[in-house]
């Protein structure tokens, strides 16, 4: 009886296949890669809410149907769907192509890290006013200098737009003898300054050598820091991600940055909110910016380049020690 009983539990056991790995940590994974740029857990609202409890403020047939079909949701006006839309901004959820098991297990991890994290502070009423910050070099140089470019031109248009009123014979030649002149002169001005700025540029060479290298990968709307290359939306979730980036002053640090879905501009202010180094994220390349943050403070990491309704919310910081 034990020869045929073995067997068949064999075969059985061989049909079921191995069993499915831990729901909240496979929605871990999914949050990582398809809710974090969008929401928190007990860190406060982003783009969307702050999904903290949110098991107990609503039933869980309506949050699998939302995570599965949010866009049917607000099209069919429901009372809730509807709300929210109106609450963060009318950014409409976007249809993750979800199955209800995926929807199952992201609701596993929620509830899981809503049990392990203390929901965020709330919100002070009125926001802070922040000072206004001194413009300082190399910002304030180039704005005088973009100011009193802009008034030269501003007074050729209008001495050219003037003497219009006045018909006279020009010669030809000497007129194009005065645009030669003017072409060579701006292009050696130009030149000077390409070669003068050139070498200064925060980007790096085959022989730089920073202290620390920080690889970001810009998504829509937010930037996620790594010491480990993040290529694609499939890593996020496995590759390690830094949470809270410290730097140490003085360090030599090479920012690699990369896109996983459109265009972004990855821009890099000072303590006073100074623009220090900015390059472009960009899907399937990495650019190198190298930059020494020799001061202590808050750095913030902002959005340059218009990616769609959440831009202006896509930031991030980094600590300086």
């Amino acid at each position: 009886m034990r020869s045929l009983l073995m067997p068949a539990l064999i075969f059985t056991l061989a049909l079921a296949g191995p069993a499915r790995a831990d729901p909240a940590a496979e929605g871990k994974v999914l949050f990582e890669q398809k809710c974090a740029s969008c929401h928190t857990i007990g860190g406060g609202d982003r783009i969307g809410p702050d999904l903290h409890g949110v098991a107990e403020r609503r039933p869980q047939e309506w949050l699998l149907r939302f995570v599965t079909e949010p866009d049917k949701m607000i099209a069919a006006k429901d009372e809730v769907a509807v709300r929210l839309y109106e609450k963060y901004n009318r950014i409409i959820m976007p249809n993750l192509g979800l199955a209800e098991n995926d929807a199952r297990a992201l609701l596993a991890h929620i509830q899981a890290a809503s049990s392990a994290t203390p929901p965020a502070a709330a919100a002070p009423p009125t926001p802070l006013r922040m000072p206004r910050p001194q413009l300082i070099a190399p910002q304030s140089t180039i704005l005088v200098a973009f100011l009193a470019l802009a008034a030269v031109i501003i007074a050729v248009f209008a001495w050219v737009a003037l003497s219009t009123r006045s018909p006279a014979e020009v010669d030809v030649k000497k007129a194009y003898g005065v645009r030669k002149i003017f072409f060579v002169t701006a292009s050696v001005v130009l030149v000077a300054l390409l070669i003068a700025t050139l070498p200064r540029a925060p980007y790096a060479g085959a022989d730089v050598k920073p202290d620390r290298i920080v690889h970001v990968a810009a998504r829509q709307f937010d930037f996620v820091f790594s010491d480990e290359p993040i290529v694609s939306a499939s890593d996020l979730g496995r590759v390690p991600t830094i949470q809270r980036l410290e730097l140490k002053a003085g360090a030599l640090v090479e920012f690699r940055v990369t896109a996983l879905d459109v265009n972004h501009g990855f821009g890099l202010y000072g303590p006073q909110r100074q623009l220090l180094a900015q390059t472009q994220a960009m899907p399937g390349y990495v650019n190198r910016l190298v930059v020494r943050l020799a001061e202590p403070g808050q750095y913030k990491v902002f959005c340059l380049e218009y990616c769609a309704a959440g831009h202006h919310l896509m930031q991030s910081g980094v600590t300086v020690n």
